[in-house]
């Protein structure tokens, strides 16, 4: 079973991406809301794929996408202000808009758990 890092600040917002996480069959883990946690779970968890918000409160969350991609954990990004907000080096990501929609995490994570 797949298993996707949820890197999310907003509680209502991880609890409605895990709800859609488990609705798929896959179990969530998190959600992460700091650069520090999340880096924790990559290293702990050694999760299957992540969806990674591009804004952590007031942290940048590229700290977290360098470290999936080191680690060759496949994620995305979500956000709510548009491809252009995505970290510099990380702009070609496959990407989740805000508000969440149910088919295009589904999509997204068909795509990056494939």
């Amino acid at each position: 079973m797949a298993r996707i890092l949820i890197v999310e600040d907003e509680a209502l917002i991880a609890e409605l991406l895990a709800m859609y996480i488990e609705e798929m069959g896959y179990q969530s883990i998190g959600p992460a809301a700091t650069v520090a946690q999340a880096l924790a779970l990559v290293d702990g968890e050694r999760p299957t794929c992540a969806i990674l918000d591009c804004l952590l409160g007031h942290e940048d969350s590229a700290p977290v996408a360098k470290a999936l991609a080191n680690a060759g954990i496949p994620f995305a990004f979500a956000t709510g202000r548009g491809p252009g907000s995505l970290p510099d080096g990380f702009k070609q990501r496959p990407m989740i808009n805000k508000p969440y929609i149910f088919e295009d995490v589904q999509r997204v994570l068909t795509s990056i758990i494939s």
